[in-house]
């Protein structure tokens, strides 16, 4: 069974055209928000932004969320009462579970605090180095499906894949673990250095590298 991470659309409209995928919301493991929408300060045409808004905050516009390649949920429950909405039961019966479901306590300045480091780590450890990452995955599948592993390996070498990576900090010389304090201060760092953002990323990129040869090596692979 394949697992994987998405936002709620993505996985109603997979399941729409799937009958063997099933998208769930885990109690206490979802982030239950809804989506914001503003005016800029600096909007050049703030008429035409406002009656945009407007039209958004309308009744007539919810029909816009039921199309089958939109799938969304409106925050008004309301919308379920037009023909467009009395016709997605499927989405009625989304937006009630959504709305029983205790979510994660989100704190959005916490997220801000980090979030510019999560992004280039993300994009260093796992976007620029996915073949890396798949090559190092599919071996390790393979080699627990066809019985070279036990149970007890095969979580070793998953909690070693995925735990935070410990480098060198390009501006410190200190060795230091990516954790969520770590991520607060590069971020604070690179907010004011940015310069040193590519630094950043070739040291987790290169970090990164060394753990995906060494399971490989370790594996056989």
């Amino acid at each position: 069974m394949d697992v994987g991470i998405t936002i709620d659309f993505y996985g109603y409209i997979a399941q729409s055209q799937n009958p063997d995928c099933k998208y769930l919301i885990p109690a206490g493991e979802t982030i239950v928000n809804g989506d914001p929408i503003a005016l800029l300060k600096t909007s050049r045409n703030p008429e035409a932004a406002q009656a945009f808004i407007a039209w958004v905050l309308t009744e007539g516009q919810w029909k816009v969320w039921f199309k089958p390649d939109i799938n969304r949920l409106p925050v008004n429950p309301r919308a379920f009462e037009t023909p467009e909405g009395r016709e997605r039961q499927d989405l009625y019966q989304a937006f009630l579970e959504i709305n029983r479901t205790e979510g994660i306590p989100f704190d959005d300045n916490l997220a801000l605090s980090y979030e510019k480091a999560v992004i280039y780590y993300f994009k260093a450890v796992l976007v620029e180095l996915n073949s890396n990452l798949k090559q190092v995955w599919t071996t390790l599948v393979s080699k627990y499906l066809n019985g070279q592993l036990t149970q007890e390996q095969f979580e070793y070498y998953v909690g070693l894949l995925s735990k935070p990576l410990t480098y060198v900090d390009p501006k410190t010389g200190e060795t230091v673990t990516f954790t969520q304090e770590d991520a607060i201060r590069v971020t604070s760092i690179i907010g004011s250095e940015p310069q040193l953002i590519d630094l950043y990323m070739l040291a987790w990129r290169q970090r990164a590298t060394e753990r995906y040869q060494q399971i490989l090596s370790e594996l056989g692979g």
